[in-house]
């Protein structure tokens, strides 16, 4: 089981260092997809334990040092999306396009919505996503763009990441 979660965890790792550095070529106004956080909800909704949770906060405290966001606030973030993703798990059929798509969608948008409460409660601290705004839409498209992409290439590694018992 600790394999399994330090191989999740060094992929998100990898991701994480990826799209703050190298993505940057293909950045729409300064937005980049968000791989780190659909790598964390393929892993939640295919394990049913906590695997995705926890590698979730721990990929926002890596995401939270080498980025200028409130300590914690990407932590929470991942592994609010990553409980959600964790509370579908097993209720739907994943196809090659459709449903890793809506995935990413439903998973950015929760994001924005959290990102959204948290901005509510520490007013000024923290900003959030303006739902009207092009930032959050160019995000969700991204994200619906690479989650299918994503789900295809984890799906042979899905043997190093979900405990089998689990699948």
């Amino acid at each position: 089981m600790l394999r399994r979660w330090l191989i999740s965890f060094g992929l998100v790792t990898i991701l994480v260092v990826a799209q703050s550095t190298w993505l940057d070529f293909m950045a729409v106004y300064s937005v980049v997809p968000d791989l780190s956080l659909l790598v964390v909800v393929y892993i939640a909704f295919k394990s049913r334990s906590l695997q995705g949770q926890s590698v979730g906060f721990i990929a926002g405290l890596l995401q939270d040092g080498i980025s200028a966001a409130p300590f914690g606030l990407n932590a929470f973030i991942k592994t609010a999306v990553a409980w959600l993703a964790n509370l579908l798990s097993g209720k739907f059929y994943i196809d090659r396009v459709l449903m890793p798509a809506i995935f990413g969608i439903v998973a950015t948008l929760s994001k924005a919505v959290f990102l959204g409460i948290l901005s509510f409660f520490f007013s000024g601290k923290i900003l959030s996503y303006d739902f009207m705004g092009r930032t959050l839409w160019i995000e969700v498209a991204y994200n619906a763009v690479a989650a299918p992409l994503l789900f295809l290439l984890l799906s042979p590694l899905e043997r190093f990441l979900i405990p089998p018992d689990k699948r």
